[in-house]
């Protein structure tokens, strides 16, 4: 991710948990970095997709490029914009159409509300916005803007509070030098509610009734681990300056330099006297993550005549990461006085630290012909401190090219335009920072010290590398009325880092890192969009968008399938990953026995295909609702909240009916038989299917114009967001819950959580 040309850390944040024993007595859920951005401060996306155009990113892009462009001041008088906003989160019905997941609602009740019906648990949120900017003349441009938010969550300690400013600068010191500053600071402080697949949590106790770790299913009793305190305070700095030099017309040279420090303080007490650590429990985490990056590059233009047109470029760019933590704790305090990691009997401590270096020079030609034909080669030779010894540097090639077909003189002009392109490069992924080296780990013997063997290392280790070919076209038909953009996709990734078994003899009993797989992956996307009716009282535009993607192990270099969590699986010649576990070939059968099968691959465990779609409706006054949906088809995944509480005999809401008919002495279904009863359930037999629709959102805009007094435009804005969503295939949950280990998994599943609430606001937008 960069924003204004400064590389940025994209990792999620450490979780608030206990890093002795388990890291689940915690809030079990990781904040994004993305988060910290002011979503009014962002003028433009750039999604930089693919290997081959991510080729002079390097060994850090494989997976994509995100550019982030914040709005800049313009020349003239102060401009002023506020926003004032307000609303309300609603936790979601999660459960089955006839008997709704009632489990948590005596706890939502007391803290104002209850779950369900709809609507009826609300938590409040609300903020501010200003931004000001202006300039004078081209010498100097501002923009200043500061948000304020407060959001409360719909579990009964979730609060989140929000605030940032942000300060960019253009201005000119020397005729031909131009300057661009960057900054913006954010403050987060962020209290949870103990939650997830948590012993001392809310969510798992309040699923699992009277068989959780209470053996007490009365909300009073489980209540009590709300007296535990989890807050995280986030500090974010952002800083770029960017030079610009153009001596004479045809060259310019640029310079970016960045800052960027993710700063986190995560605090985690069971204080004296909670039901699971009686004498209490603190920790406290200072965790930080300085990245600082250049990015230096040099164009120079060519003109051969009036038809041929070559623009070189060339540069470096470097980044340099430093993450590292220091944890403390403490455990058993005195007296029930608020604590400090002082506090406790028995103390303990830890530490973390690393950095990763990137480097690389890379080079580009842009040649143009007749102002219809374009063609791109180029290359980046990169450098990561990562690799292994012997391994040396990695070059990254690239060659694109567009063919404009509607500047030909043979096209019509009711053709509309036509690009055609394609693409083919690659780029890389690198390892993580010591899996090249040999590495002990220090650990105590009674009174001694030893160390104990950690990781062999791997001193050829290197990359993954992914070549990428796209092909494509854009047009535009119906006088520009209808936009349709189509891409197809094929990506190798050679030498994919695979945790292979070590020798045993060596001593070394981790799994060795090493290059030794190779996948596949191929899909589509398209995007259309029309402006059906456009008049001047009413309008109507339409879009869709549709992408598919389908993967494969091709090899794994003689290692044998691997797991990765949550019923995924690595195995040649199936997608990757795989969902793997025990079919039911005969679910909805009675009286019969079982007929299943074990290692089953169910399917891939991301979508295959996505289809959104939007529709804005435009009519008096200019006011417009505007709607969109998606589809998600294709996944499978592991719903372990029901296995859980089945294994454990929680009466659970999908057996309600096989409860009824044991105790009426009627058969039930092979499905409620395996799952049903304790004794016959297994982890392997909770996998369904993740399609879902969804309604993302909806937006009624009411403009205002001067209705407001002393303004120059003001606009009203009410929107929904989740409000609506149908599975197909999963009885209880929503498809796009998680676990603990949040989006950082390799493969998703659904443990003891809670779906995302749907959230109503309105927004008045004011401008001076």
């Amino acid at each position: 991710i960069f924003i204004d040309g400064v590389r940025t850390r994209s990792d999620e944040y450490p979780r608030n948990g206990i890093f002795t024993g388990t890291t689940q007595r915690g809030a079990n859920s990781n904040s994004s970095p993305l988060n910290d951005i002011n979503p009014d401060d962002i003028d433009r996306i750039e999604i930089v997709k693919g290997a081959a155009a991510a080729t002079l990113y390097g060994t850090d892009a494989a997976a994509g490029v995100i550019q982030i462009f914040t709005k800049r001041g313009a020349g003239g008088a102060a401009k002023w914009q506020v926003r004032f906003n307000g609303g309300v989160s609603s936790l979601q019905k999660f459960g089955t159409d006839s008997v709704p997941l009632l489990f948590m609602d005596p706890f939502l009740r007391n803290s104002g509300g209850g779950a369900i019906p709809f609507l009826d648990n609300y938590a409040a949120r609300y903020g501010t916005a200003i931004q000001v900017s202006g300039g004078t003349g081209d010498n100097l441009k501002y923009l200043l803007s500061t948000n304020i938010e407060n959001v409360d969550g719909v579990l009964p300690n979730d609060k989140d509070r929000k605030y940032q400013v942000r300060a960019n600068l253009d201005f000119q010191p020397m005729k031909k030098l131009a300057m661009n500053w960057s900054s913006a600071y954010t403050n987060n402080l962020i209290d949870q509610t103990p939650a997830g697949n948590n012993a001392q949590g809310l969510t798992l106790n309040a699923f699992r009734r009277d068989r959780n770790y209470f053996g007490n299913a009365t909300p009073d009793t489980i209540r009590k681990v709300l007296q535990q305190k989890l807050a995280s305070n986030i500090d974010r700095l952002i800083m770029g300056m960017t030079g610009t030099w153009t001596p004479f017309t045809r060259f310019s040279s640029r310079l970016t330099v960045g800052y960027d420090r993710a700063a986190l303080e995560n605090r985690n007490v069971r204080p004296f006297g909670f039901p699971a650590a009686p004498l209490g429990v603190i920790q406290n985490q200072r965790w930080a993550n300085t990245t600082l990056s250049t990015d230096w590059v040099n164009n120079y233009e060519f003109d051969f005549g009036d038809d041929l047109k070559v623009t070189a470029s060339a540069g470096t760019q470097y980044v340099n990461s430093l993450v590292g933590d220091v944890v403390a704790l403490s455990e058993n305090f005195a007296s029930p006085s608020d604590p400090t990691v002082a506090s406790g009997a028995i103390k303990n401590a830890d530490e973390n630290r690393q950095r990763v270096i990137t480097g690389g020079a890379f080079g580009t030609a842009l040649i143009g012909l007749k102002n219809r034909y374009f063609l791109t080669v180029g290359g980046r030779l990169d450098g990561n401190s990562a690799f292994g010894k012997d391994f040396g540097l990695q070059f990254y090639p690239k060659i694109s090219g567009s063919w404009v077909l509607s500047e030909e003189s043979f096209w019509k002009e009711n053709y509309g335009t036509l690009k055609l392109r394609g693409a083919y490069g690659s780029a890389g992924r690198a390892p993580g920072a010591f899996a090249a080296v040999r590495t002990y780990s220090q650990v105590g013997w009674g009174t001694a010290t030893a160390v104990r063997p950690l990781n062999v290392g791997n001193p050829d280790l290197g990359p993954e590398r992914t070549t990428e070919l796209e092909l494509g076209f854009d047009q535009t038909l119906f006088s520009g009325r209808t936009s349709l953009d189509f891409t197809y996709f094929n990506a190798t990734t050679t030498d994919a880092l695979f945790s292979v078994r070590s020798v045993p003899s060596l001593g070394f009993l981790n799994n060795t890192l090493s290059n030794v797989g190779e996948m596949q992956k191929s899909g589509v996307e398209l995007a259309l969009n029309h402006d059906i009716i456009n008049r001047e009282n009413f309008g109507l535009k339409a879009g869709l968008n549709v992408s598919t993607n389908n993967s494969k192990v091709v090899s794994l270099g003689g290692a044998p399938s691997f797991a990765v969590g949550n019923s995924g699986w690595v195995v040649e010649g199936k997608p990757a990953p795989v969902v793997r576990g025990k079919i039911i070939r005969n679910a909805d059968a009675r009286g019969v026995a079982p007929d299943t099968s074990s290692n089953y691959d169910f399917g891939p465990s991301q979508p295959t295909k996505i289809i959104g779609g939007n529709i804005n409706i435009r009519g008096w006054k200019n006011i417009s609702l505007s709607v969109r949906g998606e589809y998600q088809g294709g996944a499978y995944i592991e719903e372990g909240a029901s296995f859980n509480a089945l294994s454990r005999s929680v009466l659970w809401p999908t057996c309600f009916d096989a409860y009824a008919n044991i105790a009426a002495g009627k058969p039930i279904t092979v499905r409620e038989n395996l799952t049903c009863i304790p004794a016959n359930v297994r982890t392997d037999m909770f996998i369904f299917k993740a399609d879902f629709f969804r309604i993302r959102d909806i937006s009624l805009t009411v403009p205002l114009g001067k209705l407001i007094p002393r303004t120059a435009n003001s606009t009203f804005v009410f929107s929904a967001q989740n409000i609506l969503r149908t599975n197909f295939g999963m009885p209880l949950f929503d498809p796009e819950m998680t676990n603990n280990d949040s989006f950082n998994a390799t493969v998703r599943g659904i443990n003891e959580q809670i779906p995302a609430p749907a959230i109503f606001q309105m927004s008045l937008r004011i401008s001076y």
